[in-house]
């Protein structure tokens, strides 16, 4: 099938396997929290800390971006026309609040020195517009990003074999695995870098996201029939100077973590296995604690440019030699004084999710379609679990 650009397209049986995820989910929190008084995430497990930050979206020349596109992708001069940047998030400069979540990837709290993606989920507060209906806040938009350009899992299909494995056991995941080398390898690829600290490291979404919405669309029509959208966007979080002209950061691996088997870095570091390390939460408060602490990252959206640029198949990355990162902000972290214990209740209670936020910023492909079926089972969970009602944070909470 010769497929179109900025279209999504349904996988087959793709709503049976929304109602069989649910159920794997809802067991395997039941297994992991039906008799503790605590639920946490089914995923990115581990938290590291809340912090505050801004996001300021720039006055950006988005014909020079429009030009820039026509120059250095496959996309034709009338494609380009009738692309709309200034929408949503992006329509006018403003400095935004911010909450970002820094976790591990993994199903379970680790180690740090162990293998695994690092995420940072932001929560861009103050945001006006329409949303989107799956939206559990009223001015908020959720942006999840993790230091890894791709995620490991093609279909929903897919996802709903490897979770089940996991449901079962950790022998029944790792034949899983075997049985997908290609999604194996990625999983080791994107697992492998172990980074010097979380507020150098750059994000990406890896899973892409409208910027707009056609006239007739039809949200009904979504994993049903393929769908198009004005244009279709991933975003990054790349780390650079905090002073002009902020030049970019390079990857930094953690001291002392070697290119050795997974299970050799404990030793290798001098590390007791049987001891909690929190390399990365340590840094973050130690880090955030100096004075002068400034931290700050690109804002960037990448256009998708041709249908080879996958949508639905996150284990694909675009190429950035195809399409290019465009800076439409900044996101500054500063210093502050993070008392893990005190904010702990705070963070774990935040919700993030790619399906809360304004309806021209709509997730697609099939992992933000399964996203929106499953986020909410955890998150409901959770809730329930501690018996409070949730409430949208404003960015004027203190600890």
């Amino acid at each position: 099938m010769n497929k179109k650009l900025f279209t999504e397209y349904p996988e087959q049986d793709e709503r049976k396997y929304y109602d069989l995820l649910t159920e794997q989910v809802t067991i395997r929190m039941d297994n992991l929290y039906k008799d503790k008084e605590r639920a946490l995430r089914d995923t990115h497990t581990k938290s590291h800390a809340a912090v505050k930050g801004i996001l300021e979206i720039f006055d950006f020349d988005e014909e020079a971006i429009k030009r820039e596109l026509s120059d250095r992708t496959a996309l034709t001069p009338s494609q380009v026309k009738e692309i709309s940047i200034k929408q949503g998030l992006l329509s006018s400069p403003k400095q935004y609040p911010v909450w970002l979540r820094f976790a591990n990837g993994a199903f379970q709290i680790k180690n740090d020195y162990e293998a695994d993606t690092r995420s940072m989920a932001v929560k861009v507060m103050g945001v006006e517009g329409e949303r989107l209906e799956q939206s559990y806040e009223s001015k908020t938009q959720d942006i999840i990003v993790h230091n890894s350009v791709f995620f490991f899992v093609k279909t929903i299909r897919d996802y709903y074999g490897f979770f089940s494995a996991v449901v079962e056991s950790k022998e029944a995941t790792k034949k899983w695995l075997f049985q997908h080398p290609r999604q194996f390898l990625a999983l080791l690829k994107g697992t492998g870098e172990a980074p010097k600290s979380l507020l150098t490291q750059r994000y990406w979404s890896s899973s892409a996201s409208a910027l707009g919405l056609k006239p007739d669309f039809d949200p009904d029509q979504t994993s049903v029939v393929p769908v198009e959208y004005p244009a279709v966007i991933k975003y990054a979080f790349t780390p650079v100077s905090p002073q002009p002209p902020h030049d970019r950061i390079a990857f930094q691996s953690r001291p002392g973590i070697p290119k050795l088997p997974f299970g050799d870095r404990a030793k290798a570091l001098g590390l007791d296995p049987n001891q909690p390390d929190n390399y990365y939460r340590d840094d973050i408060i130690q880090s955030l604690g100096k004075p002068d602490a400034e931290y700050c990252w690109e804002f960037g959206i990448q256009f998708q440019a041709s249908p080879n640029m996958s949508i639905d198949d996150t284990t694909i990355p675009w190429k950035e030699r195809e399409s290019p990162f465009f800076t439409v902000g900044r996101l500054t972290v500063k210093h502050q004084i993070i008392d893990f214990e005190k904010q702990y209740d705070f963070c774990e209670n935040l919700r993030f999710s790619p399906w809360n936020g304004l309806a021209v910023h709509r997730p697609v492909g099939c992992i933000n379609r399964l996203r929106g079926v499953v986020y909410p089972v955890v998150a409901n969970y959770r809730q329930q679990k501690r018996g409070i009602a949730y409430q949208e944070p404003t960015g004027s909470e203190t600890f």
